[in-house]
């Protein structure tokens, strides 16, 4: 063998080696799939197997992302059992299960993604038509049945999207719902309204519990006041009822002194510096004044007195 011919050789032999090290390998990664085509025919799928794979240097590698994606359809307005329009917002999590019906079906996220958005909003539709709008609102657990929904639309979708799609619906939500832009101020004017008459029916019950509270306690005030009055009336008779069998008791040991005293005290209440008083001879205040007090009246008390002292003689032995 000539030397030229050894040295075409090697470059032949060194141009094979360079072409299967770069195009005769694969790297499949843990979060995709690797779909081997030979001329456009699928003839390997690498998924469940990630790491460094053989192929021919002529095939083609096409990557499929296999992780969770979450997909936004835009909102929608539906009507619901009770004819009321609603604006609905979902969102749908899905994933590639089955590599090979999804290239032929689809090929790629976006057009899997719209696809599943005309079978989302169809579901959705019939299970929102089918119900109220008070048991899409309530915050009651009982009637609350957002979950039965979207439970219902995965599973009214999830066999033929895997069937006609190859992907596998994981999980379908609702972000919100709302009124329709067009008829949201009258929607926010009606619950305004609302809001008031149950504002003024709750102050009206407030009001009706608060006079009947102050009409028990001012009845009970009275009450009391009544039961004082009457208590505070008893005590002031027997108190005058005391005072005056005392002071009958007092007079009774004296009366022309008691007499005398309340002749002064008449004065007292009478005379000042400005008052002028006129009396007829007979009255017993003008007496007084002209005649002053008895001599019984002088000696009484004194008498009074030595028949209660004993004698001097009387205290000796």
């Amino acid at each position: 063998m000539t030397r030229p011919f050894r040295w075409l050789t090697a470059l032949i032999v060194l141009g094979l080696v360079a072409l299967f090290g770069f195009r005769g390998w694969v790297i499949v990664d843990e979060t995709e799939y690797a779909v081997i085509t030979d001329f456009g025919r699928i003839v390997k799928v690498y998924g469940a197997e990630p790491g460094l794979h053989a192929k021919w240097p002529w095939q083609s590698v096409e990557t499929i992302d296999r992780r969770l994606q979450v997909f936004d359809p835009p909102p929608r307005e539906m009507i619901t059992g009770d004819k009321r329009n609603l604006e609905v917002s979902s969102y749908v999590v899905w994933r590639v299960a089955d590599a090979v019906r999804f290239l032929r079906s689809a090929a790629t996220l976006e057009t899997a993604e719209a696809r599943l958005n005309e079978r989302v909003t169809a579901a959705l539709s019939h299970a929102v038509g089918s119900r109220e709008l008070r048991t899409l609102a309530s915050t009651d657990p009982k009637v609350w049945k957002l979950d039965a929904i979207t439970e219902e639309v995965r599973t009214s979708i999830a066999p033929g999207a895997r069937e006609e799609l190859g992907v596998e619906v994981v999980d379908v939500r609702l972000r919100r719902f709302n009124h329709p832009t067009e008829v949201r101020p009258a929607i926010f004017e009606l619950i305004r309204s609302e809001r008031k008459q149950v504002a003024a029916s709750l102050r009206a019950e407030g009001e009706a519990r608060y006079l009947s509270l102050t009409s028990q306690a001012d009845r009970q005030r009275d009450t009391i006041l009544a039961e004082a009055e009457a208590e505070a009336e008893r005590i002031r008779g027997q108190a005058e009822s005391e005072s005056t069998r005392i002071y009958n008791k007092a007079h009774s040991q004296d009366p022309k002194f008691y007499e005398f005293v309340r002749t002064l005290e008449s004065y007292r209440a009478l005379l000042d510096e400005k008052a002028t008083v006129v009396l007829s001879s007979a009255s017993p205040l003008l007496r007084l004044l002209t005649q002053g007090p008895s001599e019984d009246l002088l000696r009484g008390p004194a008498r009074d007195k030595a028949a209660v002292t004993p004698s001097p003689t009387e205290t000796k032995p």
